[in-house]
């Protein structure tokens, strides 16, 4: 069951047991009738986790250890931090409230509820409910199947000598990572020039190859932007191409016969907004995630004034910080859309809506990077 970890089930689970499967111990002392308190006891025999409970005499205790089932007959554990054993063998109890200390026999779920649900993400913590459940197997909607492709004649792989004109492919190692982050498996990965009929063939055959296909370049408007009329040519349905967003405004999404494409700009800062907002989201949602879109960023109080373009929402990289009171973001100086020095110094990307302004003190908000490096004391970002 392991191998479900970061799957959403595709079908409710059910308890095949109680949880507790008896009334059991929640602390190491003696099992008693709690009626029979306070008074001194006779130490009939000791109860350990894992071995049948046995029956308690009236007028006795039972020496029990954490997670040890009740004796028959007992209904109350005394801590042994307030025993006094006596030197003949026998201890002397106070009183006690009737059951206390006491796992209840299905207190925490009983035989046939459910468990998990359809739709919820396997975290460690749901995977040993599962296991404490009595359920070996789950049914899970699995991970989509991911390929890249990355364009562009202008590219060499890192490491290789730069000829004339090129410059180190960064978006396939990124985009690589980011898949990595988000428990994808890459099923291929490309790099292909800026030529129709490689970039055709590299897009059919990934596509056959995948459920969910990103690309890096070749989607704005140039004589060399290839990729939307090669998904045309190629039948696929376009859901849309171009967002009012800056960065990664020539962002495209359509369907390539029953596989999603998503092209991001051939800038690496764009390529990661890109893919923070777009396809990540839409791997998650078809991983079953039915919430994948509904983003929740941070109301976090801007450092410095920020402006938007009139016509544009607009993001940028910024360094998001928990101050003990409130979150608080600064918006990194950048030198544009490929800038992978503001990129990578940042946490988080800032949001300003449309025409808008900020000044210092607003709040606006801010959406996290997959590698927060929060400081310590940070509160739990939920989901």
């Amino acid at each position: 069951m392991p191998a479900a970890l970061g799957c959403r089930l595709a079908a409710t689970a059910h308890a095949a047991v109680d949880y507790p499967a008896a009334d059991v111990s929640a602390m190491d002392g003696y099992a008693v009738r709690g009626a029979e308190l306070p008074g001194e006891f006779g130490v009939a025999f000791t109860a350990s986790a894992g071995h049948p409970p046995g029956s308690l005499p009236a007028g006795a205790a039972v020496r029990i250890f954490t997670g040890a089932s009740l004796p028959a007959g007992a209904d109350t554990v005394v801590i042994q931090e307030t025993a006094e054993p006596r030197p003949d063998g026998r201890v002397r109890l106070p009183v006690a409230a009737v059951g206390a200390n006491v796992r209840r026999r299905g207190e925490v779920f009983a035989r046939g509820a459910a468990v998990a649900t359809a739709g919820e993400l396997l975290t460690p913590a749901r995977l040993a409910l599962l296991a404490a459940a009595g359920v070996a197997e789950v049914t899970v909607t699995p991970r989509p199947r991911l390929a890249l492709l990355v364009t562009g004649d202008e590219l060499a792989p890192p490491g290789h000598p730069l000829a004339a004109g090129q410059l180190y492919d960064s978006n396939g190692p990124m985009l690589g990572a980011l898949a990595a982050e988000a428990h994808l498996e890459v099923e291929a990965a490309h790099r292909v020039g800026d030529e129709a009929a490689a970039l055709r063939q590299a897009l059919a055959e990934l596509a056959s190859r995948c459920d969910l296909l990103v690309t890096s370049g070749g989607v704005s408007e140039g004589e060399r932007d290839l990729l939307p009329s090669l998904l045309a040519e190629l039948g696929a349905e376009l859901a849309f191409h171009k967002v009012a967003m800056q960065p990664a405004k020539p962002l495209l999404v359509a369907r390539l016969h029953g596989t999603w494409v998503v092209g991001l700009p051939g800038n690496p800062v764009s390529a990661l907004v890109g893919w923070r907002l777009f396809a990540r989201p839409l791997a998650e949602a078809l991983a079953g995630d039915r919430h994948a879109f509904a983003e929740h960023p941070l109301p976090a109080t801007l450092v410095a004034p920020l402006a938007s373009p009139a016509k544009r929402l607009l993001f940028r990289p910024a360094r998001l910080e928990w101050t003990g009171v409130r979150w608080e973001v600064e918006v990194i100086p950048w030198q544009g859309s490929h800038d992978l020095v503001a990129a990578a110094s940042a946490n988080a990307l800032a949001r300003l809506e449309r025409g808008q302004g900020a000044a210092a003190g607003e709040v606006i908000a801010a959406y996290p990077l997959p590698w927060p490096e929060w400081n310590t004391g940070t509160p739990d970002l939920d989901g």
